[in-house]
């Protein structure tokens, strides 16, 4: 098998490994000062090692194009794109993951459903990444009042392992509509799990207010957690959740549960980045030897071990992302034998479909010119599962 090698090839080769700049958006619900209508804000966040940079004159220079748009059914109600210019004096400025380039847009829009389409482009490489979500904002108008979507105050959304749990977080909502005091209450869960939960009061006022109440956090651990809000207001529930994470300093930001990505890992173990055995230990460890082994897989397969980030970790589980997102239908997407060849080998240069063949099922063709592979899947049930027509070693 020559999977390893290409993959090692491809880490090389910038425009191929790595699709376009990496970045998160982060977006709010909330109720406008404008009566009826909701506020939808935006906050785009990356890196200042996903942007290229080029010395001039003593100083290192970027550029990279912006592109927001928000459709309501098929109709455009948003288009809105720009040019960021960035100018750093130290050249290890240009490669940091620390420091991060944040963008924050706010829209406001008749309460209903959209889809947010956001589109980074590194204007020196021309290296582009997309992202699309959908955005409702429908619960706006559940009830009597506004109740917008909850956030965490000063970015206390991620926790570092590292450097201790805090025994509290803020946390953030923003209402308009009915004033009074009412009781509320969260929960904390854990899967199915609930692994705390407090009551407090809150007097709210009829205009629109931002309300912050505390969280204990202190007994957590690394995991993937839901914070649940509840209240009652005149006979009707009204509930707002938001995901929250433990990690540790190093990881990738798209690692939601520690477990889950430990399995994740197994396609590596396929390709020889590293022995069955070493996956195998990992699984069977708990609590700081877990972490311990965790590390130290990733750490000895870091394409670039002198820098602050792990290239491979944030690409690997990008691409975890994206089959999930992709190729979910009775198991997720990262398991099908789409999610495996994408996340080996990323986006196909070439995709051929056959659908409509006498005497043959549904089948497509995934090319990759650059490593010299053909795969074929075979949708053998009728229901798009998509599946390879030979183990992947006979490839």
């Amino acid at each position: 098998m020559l999977i390893s090698s290409a993959l090692y090839a491809q880490i090389g080769e910038r425009g191929k490994w790595k699709i376009g700049p990496e970045y998160k958006i982060e977006h709010v619900v909330k109720p406008s000062a404008e009566i009826g209508k909701g506020e939808l804000f935006l906050d785009l966040s990356l890196a200042y090692d996903e942007i290229h940079f080029v010395k001039k004159d003593d100083r290192f220079k970027g550029r990279f194009d912006v592109s927001i748009m928000i459709f309501k059914d098929k109709k455009k109600v948003i288009s809105e794109s720009w040019i960021e210019r960035l100018t750093l004096n130290e050249f290890k400025m240009t490669n940091s993951r620390k420091e991060l380039i944040s963008l924050k847009k706010s829209y406001v829009l008749d309460p209903g459903k959209y889809r947010l389409e956001v589109l980074i482009t590194d204007l020196k490489t021309q290296n582009r990444r997309k992202q699309v979500r959908d955005i409702d904002m429908t619960s706006l108008t559940q009830g009597s009042w506004m109740l917008g979507d909850l956030y965490f105050v000063k970015d206390s959304s991620k926790m570092n392992y590292n450097k201790g749990m805090p025994e509290v977080i803020f946390v953030g909502f923003t209402a308009s509509g009915i004033e009074g005091k009412h009781d509320f209450y969260y929960s904390i869960q854990s899967r199915d799990a609930t692994v705390s939960k407090a009551k407090f009061s809150i007097d709210l006022s009829k205009k629109k207010r931002e309300y912050i109440f505390p969280v204990l956090t202190k007994d957590l651990n690394y995991n993937q957690y839901y914070l649940k809000l509840e209240t009652v207001i005149d006979s009707q529930l009204y509930s707002r959740s938001i995901p929250m994470r433990v990690d540790w300093g190093g990881t990738s930001a798209l690692i939601p549960d520690l477990e889950d990505a430990i399995d994740q890992m197994k396609y590596l173990s396929y390709t020889g980045y590293f022995p069955a055995r070493d996956l195998k230990r990992v699984q069977k460890a708990t609590g700081d030897e877990q972490k311990k082994f965790f590390t130290e897989i990733w750490k000895k397969i870091d394409p670039t071990p002198g820098t602050e980030t792990n290239e491979l970790m944030n690409e690997y589980y990008y691409r975890v992302h994206v089959a999930n997102q992709r190729f979910s239908g009775h198991r997720e997407g990262w398991r099908s034998d789409r999610g495996m060849i994408y996340i080996l080998y990323g986006e196909p240069d070439a995709v051929e479909e056959y659908n409509f063949e006498i005497n043959s099922k549904p089948y497509m063709i995934w090319l990759y010119y650059s490593v010299n592979r053909r795969f074929v899947f075979i949708d053998n049930t009728g229901f798009g599962d998509y599946q390879l027509s030979q183990p992947l070693s006979e490839y």
